[in-house]
């Protein structure tokens, strides 16, 4: 519309065409946000500051590795020969155990999602210091629950016990871990890509399925419910976003699968994650005053969780088949295919075996059990987080050959001390079933009975813990390798 003399333009007329150019630039920002352009770099020779705050984390999961197979192993003795002196008694050194069990592979977890968050969205952390004094805060906090534990301050709720202020205050920790990643987000514009939603979504959800555990419930089935909760979905749900996550990353960095590939990759896992793994917690509710209807959901939802595992062991197959025949492996891609294999056999098979209605009635808590988390926990979460960590604190590193040695040598350590153990347990699961629940017989009679399964399992458990010291010696010796010869004198090799 032109103007005549004489007869201005009407005010819309004036204000919607810088109106409409306005909304414009609007949903071009916004678009922007969510739709951001990706820097085409170079590999850069180092790693970034924000990187480089995930060592700590990578080097603390291989330490408390090694610390837990020395006292995993005292245990498991103890457990055949009650009467030998110990420093600990067995309930608090078991506490310890099933602490570290899980306190150490989220320590892993956390550095391996600064790490390769920043590698996939090529952005700085928001707070490199939060970060770093994160670390700091979260081993204390776990430092504290674990001396609380040794003096006997257990409350007899598995996986979960620690005085009420050092729960709040890991809850704290999840909560700063979980700011940190999202902050880094927004500020980076980075919230749909797949690899930031996944990770973020393991990250929000960490804190909020803690909280059921801060607080005991009086009725025994309600409160058996939460503690479930936490057992399976914080540790299902959530810190499996997390790992899912850091094992498709990794497999795109080692050259595995195509990062494009690994995209796909990791929407559907994460789907299957949140679908299966968080109905599939009924398998939990069998036997604890719940309806009869969780028989059903529990079984029909695990029997999905395979699917997801399925999945990832297929994608490393043909990580391993299509790979070129000059291909040198990064030492991480044994730890990957080690995880890959437990979280078959451990997570997949006996899992689902064991979230049969009529098979469970028996089995639960025999060790049958035993060996499952054995093969899952460690077998999946503890080689995934142990791949990327040694990924992470190699990367930039010049190996030499003896390293790599000792490396394959605490694998095949770790490995077949995991095996050992886990043969053992379910030989001790069959005939603890048979035996007690299925003839009656009495309780201490069988244990008896199980003593040389048993010893073989702590046996299989000294082996895994060589495998772990070895482990956590040799990456020490590798990170302060530098350091070290800053110390010798000037003219000496």
């Amino acid at each position: 519309m032109t103007p005549v003399a004489g007869h201005p333009l009407p005010l819309p007329a004036l204000i919607l065409p810088k109106g409409s150019e306005a909304l414009l630039v609007l949903l071009k920002r916004i678009y922007r946000i969510f739709f951001p352009r990706r820097r085409q770099e170079k590999e850069p020779r180092q790693d970034s500051p924000s990187q480089k705050a995930a060592y700590p984390y990578a080097l603390a999961t291989f330490l408390f590795l090694g610390f837990q197979g020395i006292l995993a192993t005292a245990g498991s003795l103890h457990l055949v020969f009650p009467d030998l002196p110990a420093p600990l008694t067995f309930a608090s050194g078991r506490a310890m155990h099933l602490n570290l069990s899980i306190f150490w592979p989220l320590l892993g977890a956390m550095g391996g999602a600064y790490y390769f968050l920043v590698e996939a969205t090529g952005r700085e952390l928001y707070s490199i210091r939060l970060a770093g004094w994160g670390f700091w805060y979260l081993v204390g906090t776990g430092l504290a629950i674990l001396g609380f534990l040794a003096f006997g301050k257990t409350d007899g709720r598995e996986y979960l016990e620690a005085p009420f202020f050092l729960k709040i205050a890991l809850l704290n920790g999840l909560l700063a871990f979980a700011f940190n990643l999202l902050a880094t987000a927004i500020k980076n514009r980075v919230l749909v890509q797949p690899e930031v939603v996944v990770i973020l979504s393991g990250a929000l959800l960490s804190p909020l399925l803690y909280l059921p555990t801060i607080f005991f419930v009086g009725h025994p089935t309600v409160d058996d419910v939460f503690r479930f909760l936490v057992v399976h979905l914080w540790e299902e749900g959530s810190l499996e976003l997390i790992a899912t996550t850091i094992g498709a990353a990794l497999l795109a960095a080692l050259k595995v699968a195509g990062r494009q590939k690994v995209k796909r990759l990791l929407l559907w896992e994460a789907g299957l994650v949140l679908t299966s793994g968080f109905i599939a917690t009924g398998h939990h509710y069998y036997w604890i005053g719940t309806p009869d209807f969780w028989k059903l959901i529990g079984g029909v939802a695990s029997g999905l969780q395979v699917v997801p595992i399925v999945i990832l062991a297929l994608t490393a197959w043909q990580g391993m088949a299509n790979r070129p025949r000059n291909f040198t492996p990064n030492l991480a891609l044994y730890f990957f295919y080690a995880s890959v294999f437990w979280n078959v056999v451990g997570a997949g098979l006996l899992g689902f075996l064991l979230a049969i209605p009529p098979f469970n009635r028996y089995a639960h808590g025999t060790y049958f059990t035993s060996a499952h988390a054995h093969m899952a926990l460690f077998g999946f979460f503890g080689f995934l987080v142990l791949a990327s960590s040694y990924y992470i604190l190699t990367r930039r590193r010049e190996l030499s050959p003896t390293h790599s040695k000792r490396i394959k040598l605490s694998l095949v350590l770790l490995n077949t001390g995991l095996a050992l153990m886990a043969a053992c347990l379910v030989i001790a699961g069959f005939l603890q079933t048979y035996l007690w629940r299925g003839l009656g017989m009495d309780f201490t009679q069988v244990h008896l009975l199980l003593t040389p399964y048993l010893l073989l399992r702590a046996g299989g458990g000294a082996i895994f813990a060589a495998g772990g010291f070895l482990l956590a010696w040799e990456m020490v010796s590798l990170i302060l390798k530098p350091w070290l010869a800053l110390l010798q004198p000037a003219g000496e090799p």
